[in-house]
C-alpha cells in the first residue's frame, strides 16, 4: 500500500510554485494545504515559512477543524442522484490527537505571519538608502553627543540638509533609534503573548473561543449556547447571540 505523502501548509503567495508540485486540498485563515511528496521539501527557500503534518493530523485537522459535537451530518449521493444525509458519530480521540495540534499550529503560522507583515510596514517606513546607513549614523550621533569633538563623516553633512547642528541631529537619530526599537519590542512581545494564548489552549473548544474573541471568527452555534454566549429565542426558535457579533472585526490584537 502507497504511503500517503505529508501535507504542508503555506501562504501560497510566498511560494507559488507549491501549485506546479504539489496537490492542493484545502485552504483556511489565507493558508493553504497542499499534498506534497517528501524530495519536493527541500526545495523551498529557507526564508518560506510552512508547517508539514503527516497525512492523517492534516486530514483530521481539516475535516475536523473546530469540531466539537459528537455527531456530525456526512453527504453523498445515490445511484438516481438523490442527495442523502446521514448522521455520523465522531471518534471523541480524534480533537486531541489531531485536530487540536493542527489548529494550533496553523493558527500560530497565522499570527507569525500577521506580524511579519507589520514589522514589514515598520521597517519599510524608512526608506532603503535611508536604512543602510542607520548603523554609521547612530555610531557616529552616540560618540558625537558623547564627545562633540569626534570627527564624523556622515552625520553632519545630513545635520547641514536639515539646517540643524550636528549636536541637534544626532540627537534626533538617538530619539528615532529609541522609538524604533520601542514599536520594535511591543511587536515581538505582542507576538509571543498570542503564541502564549493559542499554546495555552487545552481543547478545540478553547481554540475555538480564541478564534473567536481574536480573529473574529464566530464559534459554532452550539459552543456559543453551551458556553452561554447565545440564547434560543422561544418565539423563533432562532439561536440568537446576547451580545452583537461583528463577523467582519478582523484581528483584535
Amino acid at each position: 500500500m502507497a504511503t500517503k505523502p505529508d501535507i504542508i501548509v503555506i501562504d501560497e503567495e510566498k511560494y507559488p510554485h507549491i501549485a506546479t508540485v504539489g496537490t492542493k486540498c484545502g485552504s483556511w485563515m489565507n493558508l493553504e494545504y497542499y499534498e506534497l511528496e517528501d524530495t519536493h521539501f527541500q526545495y523551498i527557500p529557507p526564508h518560506v515559512h510552512y508547517l508539514r503534518f503527516d497525512y492523517d493530523t492534516a486530514t483530521y485537522g481539516m475535516r475536523l477543524w473546530g469540531e466539537t459535537r459528537n455527531m456530525k451530518s456526512e453527504y453523498g449521493v445515490d445511484d438516481s442522484g438523490t442527495t442523502l444525509k446521514e448522521k455520523v458519530s465522531i471518534d471523541s480521540n480524534l480533537g486531541a490527537k489531531y485536530v487540536k495540534p493542527f489548529m494550533i499550529g496553523v493558527i500560530t503560522l497565522k499570527i507569525q505571519e500577521i506580524f511579519e507583515e507589520r514589522y514589514s510596514t515598520l521597517y519599510d517606513s524608512w526608506g532603503g538608502l535611508e536604512r543602510e546607513t542607520w548603523t554609521d549614523q547612530l555610531c557616529e550621533a552616540t560618540a558625537y553627543i558623547a564627545d562633540n569633538s569626534f570627527e564624523t563623516k556622515l552625520i553632519h553633512k545630513l545635520a547641514e540638509v536639515r539646517d540643524l547642528t550636528t549636536l541637534e541631529f544626532a540627537t534626533k537619530i538617538v530619539d528615532k533609534q529609541n522609538e524604533f526599537k520601542t514599536k520594535l519590542y511591543d511587536l515581538a512581545v505582542a507576538e509571543q503573548k498570542m503564541i502564549q494564548i493559542v499554546n495555552g489552549c487545552t481543547s478545540v473548544r478553547d481554540l475555538n473561543v480564541m478564534l473567536e474573541d481574536y480573529f473574529s471568527i464566530a464559534m459554532s452555534n452550539a459552543q456559543c449556547l453551551e458556553y452561554g454566549r447565545c440564547t434560543t429565542n422561544e418565539e423563533t426558535g432562532n439561536i440568537e447571540r446576547k451580545v452583537k457579533f461583528d463577523y467582519s472585526g478582523g484581528y483584535k490584537f
